[in-house]
């Protein structure tokens, strides 16, 4: 069996981006996985109390619910491209710039 061959590291000495931040790699994942939960978690939402006039609270929750899922998304985004190496270079030189 042979090895695979090795990968030349980055300017910045990892192999990776996620490595080499893995602090803004960490507060991406527990954003979106907690995006992702504030809707499968359904016990938290699914009630009929209280009320606004005629409407459950379920439909409240989720017309407030999703502007803030979309301004987490947001920074979810933005943390992203701190992980980008300046200059659109991809951090690897074998890999492809898309």
């Amino acid at each position: 069996m042979t090895q695979p061959p090795v990968q030349p590291r980055s300017s910045s000495g990892s192999k990776s981006p996620v490595a080499a931040h893995p602090v803004t790699s960490a507060v991406i994942a527990v954003l979106v996985t907690a995006c992702i939960a504030g809707t499968l978690i359904v016990p938290i939402y699914a009630r009929t109390t209280p009320k606004i006039g005629d409407f459950p609270f379920f439909y409240f929750y989720l017309l407030a619910y999703m502007p803030v899922v979309a301004i987490v998304l947001w920074i979810v985004i933005q943390l992203q491209k701190r992980l980008e190496p300046p200059g659109g270079q991809p951090a690897n030189p074998g890999e492809v710039a898309k």
